[in-house]
């Protein structure tokens, strides 16, 4: 029995009481199974959308042509969709929608029997191709033919290695072949789908599951044409491990070729944030320091997340003695932050510094100061840059 929230439940029964069907639907329902807490509701309906907004008082006409309203109840966003089936796809991925009353053709519409169930809090599931089974065989399968379903939209190629890897589900092997055979068809998909699909499978738990899976069915050198590089590095180290915020930037740090790094994240659509901490990690991952040196200067040089940073360097360069060194320094207070150091521009101007001048001496004063931490002291460095000027007199 599943124990639907308060606000699902009302959309279900208001529907019901004025005459029109009602299920909850897709990956709702699929969590509820799993044991899992859903963060979105669906429910599909014989209703038209015009029915449910005028049976609704906060209603939101997310997407009227394909047949979907959002209500909101107490906060709460339900999406709304009338049954539907989908004819004449175009460009492997946009439907013709038709309305219809049959829950089993809206259903058959779907993309994984996992996905293609409903549930009635009177009637119980409703199950006709398998999900159950599935479910409990932890398998993700098409919905009648794959290559159909693949032929008709493209983005399930993704989806389903998604699916596969947030679920730590097998890809049954017809669906696998389907998927291997055309995955050519994604180079018709906009970059923006395929950036959002490969980064929920990036960013799960079992990621390294769903870089197996790209690789070996040819998918990923698809939508990323030096995939191959970037999978024979991971596959070294435990990628499950890195922060999840830190996974796309650290899958592309590994290149280790900023100017690749940058091409093929704008080509995919990424923003400014994951593309600078990508190429952040990728200096970081070049550089040649002992474990030490590293820490000394990410610390230096970083003002947030310092230690997840440090953590997704010590797995990207394989080498526990990173963190290990990162605890002992940090216990022996033998770390600096550059905004802690006890002089600034400010200083160098009146020993008669200027322009260039400042910037360069400051720069040499950080290094020092990474190297000696100990000698931050005003004094210490202004007897330090005297030196510098001194010899630079000489």
């Amino acid at each position: 029995m599943i124990q639907l929230k308060n606000e699902p439940m009302k959309v279900i029964r208001t529907l019901n009481q004025h005459g029109f069907k009602a299920y909850l639907v897709g990956g709702c329902l699929r969590d509820y199974l799993l044991s899992k807490e859903p963060q979105d509701f669906d429910i599909a309906t014989d209703a038209r959308p015009e029915d449910v907004i005028h049976l609704f008082e906060k209603t939101i006409p997310t997407g009227i042509k394909h047949g979907t309203v959002t209500v909101i109840i107490n906060g709460v966003k339900i999406e709304v969709t009338t049954f539907r089936v989908e004819k004449e796809y175009e460009n492997h991925r946009w439907p013709k929608v038709e309305f219809t009353n049959s829950l089993f053709e809206d259903l058959r519409r779907r993309d994984f029997t996992i996905n293609a169930m409903a549930y009635h809090p009177d009637e119980g599931l409703i199950d006709y191709f398998g999900g159950i089974e599935d479910l409990k065989s932890k398998i993700v399968r098409c919905v009648g033919n794959p290559n159909e379903r693949f032929f008709e939209d493209a983005l399930r190629i993704l989806r389903c290695i998604r699916f596969a890897t947030q679920l730590s589900f097998v890809i049954e092997n017809e669906t696998f072949e389907a998927l291997k055979s055309l995955k050519d068809l994604l180079k018709k998909i906009s970059k923006e789908r395929i950036n959002i699909e490969l980064s929920k499978t990036l960013e799960s738990k079992n990621s390294s599951y769903g870089l197996e899976l790209l690789y070996e069915s040819g998918v990923g050198s698809i939508i990323i044409p030096e995939f191959s590089q970037i999978y024979l590095y991971l596959s070294q180290v435990e990628f499950d491990f890195i922060p999840t915020k830190f996974k796309v930037p650290a899958f592309f740090a590994c290149l280790k070729d900023n100017t690749l790094i940058e091409k093929l994240m704008r080509d995919l659509k990424f923003d400014r944030r994951n593309i600078s901490l990508a190429i952040k990690l990728c200096n970081y991952l070049k550089m040649h320091y002992n474990a030490e040196e590293l820490i000394k200067r990410i610390f230096f040089e970083e003002e947030e997340n310092v230690e997840d940073i440090i953590f997704t360097m010590s797995i990207l360069k394989n080498d526990t003695k990173i963190t290990e060194t990162f605890d002992i320094l940090k216990k022996q207070n033998r770390l600096i932050r550059k905004k802690d150091v006890k002089i600034n521009g400010k200083d160098l101007l009146k020993l008669g510094l200027k322009g260039e001048e400042i910037g360069k001496t400051l720069n040499l004063i950080y290094e020092y100061i990474l190297i000696n931490p100990e000698k931050n002291n005003k004094d210490e460095i202004l007897n330090y840059v005297n030196l510098y000027l001194q010899e630079g007199k000489n």
